[in-house]
Order: structure tokens, then sequence, then C-alpha cells
């Protein structure tokens, strides 16, 4: 009997647990779980040194029914030092982007990722449209990021 019981107990309290999830705790709309999700953040790095920081969102993911024809990123990095941030390539699976629109620091996206610090740039990135697996870059003639991987949702 008291293993009976032993067992039931241990049963309800997994049961009870299995409704929850990582973002039950959190006051997060949908998009923001989506949101939150999609960001991924890299180093921005010389041969040396770090300079800064990136951060995307893959659209096509939080927003189906708007970003559906290309592929389409929020992007936002801060970069120490001026003289980098000029000629800067943003790259999909190595190809360049076909849109980019530089946006304010309080933006249509800013309330996805509660971040909108004004001295960061904030950008809308568009590419043609990839395969399943699509990876991202920032890269400039002195520095570079990591490659961020994205698997898409259809």
């Amino acid at each position: 009997m008291k293993f009976f019981l032993t067992i039931l107990l241990i049963t309800m309290t997994f049961l009870g647990c299995s409704k929850n999830n990582a973002f039950d705790r959190f006051n997060l709309s949908h998009t923001q779980e989506l949101t939150e999700e999609s960001l991924q953040s890299s180093k921005l790095k010389t041969d040396t040194q770090t300079k800064g920081v990136v951060s995307t969102v893959y659209l096509n993911n939080v927003y189906p029914e708007l970003y559906n024809e290309n592929e389409y990123f929020y992007v936002y990095f801060f970069i120490k030092g001026e003289s980098d941030i000029k000629n800067l390539h943003f790259l999909l699976n190595g190809s360049e982007s076909i849109y980019i629109e530089e946006l304010k620091a309080e933006n249509e996206f800013s309330k996805l990722t509660t971040f909108d610090a004004k001295w960061k740039k904030y950008y809308l990135v568009g590419f043609k449209k990839q395969s399943d697996k699509i990876g991202f870059e920032l890269k400039s003639s002195t520095l570079s990021s990591s490659t961020l991987y994205y698997e898409k949702d259809e």
C-alpha cells in the first residue's frame, strides 16, 4: 500500500507540472515567446579582439503571415569605434542582402526584445528566399560575427 501511494504521489507531482513551460513564469505574449526562441547573438571580432555584439531575430518564424516571400531579420548591434560600422555586409548563406532599412531605437520590433538602447544600431534586413537551413553573418573589412544558424518553420 505504501508503494502504491508513493507511486501515486510521484505521478501526481509530475502531472501537475506538465502543463507548464519555460515561458509560463514570465508575462510574455505568444509573439514574444516566438521571438525568444528565434533570438541569437554573436560577438563581433577582429583577428585579435572583440569589438561588439550582434543579435538577430528571424522574423519569418515570428510573423509568418507578414514575412513569407523572402527571408527577413531584425538585427541590432553595438560596435566599439565608428570606423568599424562602415562597409557592413549582411550575409545569408554567403549571399548579400537585397533589402536594408536602418531603424530608430524605438521601432515596430523593439517590443519583441524589450531592449531599445539609443547607442545600438537597428536594422530590418531582407534576403532572397533560401533553403531549409540558413546561416546569418555580419561582416566588414575588419570584423565578423560567427554564423548564426536558423531552421525554417515551414
